[in-house]
């Protein structure tokens, strides 16, 4: 086994005995999980913790008629960017799945993710300024004998003493309450109360340049519509930069702690109202906004908005998105729309996942 992957050996057992299906394979790509790609005879051979460019072999441990999975057992020829995981617990916790590789190749793993979703030659990607201790928030889990998180593709806890997504508070509480989250977040020089089962960016250094993006398109004339927008986090940061902004919410502990939060921060351009999105333009005077921007959950838009925004005064659009799949279905709808700029930001450092902020302009 080769010494490059010191510390990932849980996810590299050979297993010529049980499973004879040993293949050597060159990883052409990533697929959107940040699996490496190989495609012998043309049929794509999905391989977690493979990169780029590395030749391995691996045993294969599901077969489906349009492609198979493996597992490496020897990578022989590593990629430079390669790296040893710092986590003695990657490869058999689900929590995180690129400790392997170095955060310049992460970096730009995730700009190929976005640009082949949106069929784009280049996307500008901003990294996160911290990658290690970032998450706001921690769920773990428990078995009654472990605490942690769950193994990699099932639901037993593996024991992860010093998660390093999670904050060390987080860590070092962990025996003491399951759900950790800081009720006080601060964004952009603003204090949100969060309750905890409101939606707020558990990245709050990635989440400052992704509303650093948001705020370079907007102007202090505008009026704006901030759909799905949980405490208010957009809807505040972006209140000083704007004429007036009105945040929309489904969750109602959420429109509430967001009213307190504008007067906690002395914000008086703002209000919120408690409504599913797709439903707030027959409360309100739809003609009156000049840019709309959407921050959606992971699933996109509702149909009956995306409709319903075709046929709005709006000139610009700020799509946010966690998901460049829905992303890319969402803006294909956008008709009457244009796509300006594509930015991605990594809020989900070590992880596949990615953010990105859309500008449309009619």
């Amino acid at each position: 086994m080769s010494s490059i992957l010191a510390g990932a050996a849980k996810i590299l057992i050979k297993r010529e005995q049980n499973m004879p299906n040993i293949l050597t394979l060159t990883i052409i790509d990533y697929n959107s999980s940040g699996e490496g790609v190989a495609k012998p005879d043309n049929f794509a051979v999905f391989v977690p913790f493979a990169l780029l460019g590395e030749t391995v072999s691996a045993t294969i441990v599901e077969q489906h008629k349009s492609y198979a999975r493996a597992e490496i057992v020897e990578v022989l020829e590593p990629s430079p960017y390669r790296i040893t995981p710092e986590c003695p617990h990657f490869g058999e916790c689900g929590g995180c799945n690129l400790l392997h590789m170095s955060y310049d190749e992460e970096l730009r793993f995730k700009q190929r993710k976005v640009s082949n979703a949106l069929r784009l030659d280049y996307v500008e990607i901003i990294p996160s300024p911290i990658t290690k201790h970032y998450r706001n928030k921690t769920v773990w889990q428990t078995d009654g004998k472990k605490i942690g998180l769950f193994a990699r593709k099932t639901n037993d806890v593996v024991d992860v003493e010093n998660c390093l997504l999670q904050s060390e508070e987080a860590n070092a509480t962990k025996h003491e309450r399951l759900f950790y989250r800081e009720r006080l977040q601060i964004l952009c020089g603003i204090e949100f109360e969060v309750d905890d089962k409101s939606f707020f960016q558990v990245n709050n250094a990635a989440a400052e340049k992704m509303l650093e993006s948001v705020k370079q398109n907007i102007k202090p004339t505008d009026k704006v519509l901030d759909l799905y927008c949980g405490v208010g986090a957009i809807t505040l940061c972006v209140a000083k930069a704007v004429k007036e902004v009105v945040g929309v919410e489904i969750n109602r502990q959420a429109v509430q702690d967001a009213i307190a939060n504008s007067e906690r921060n002395g914000i008086c351009n703002a209000e919120f109202i408690a409504s599913p999105s797709e439903k707030v333009f027959d409360k309100i005077d739809f003609a009156a906004f000049d840019v709309v921007i959407l921050d959606p959950p992971r699933n996109g838009c509702d149909k009956k908005l995306i409709e319903t925004l075709q046929n709005c005064n709006a000139k610009k659009i700020i799509y946010i998105s966690c998901n460049p799949a829905t992303l890319a279905r969402d803006l294909k709808l956008l008709t009457e729309y244009k796509l300006k700029s594509v930015t991605a930001i990594d809020m989900f450092p070590r992880t596949a996942h990615v953010e990105v902020v859309c500008v449309l302009e009619k």
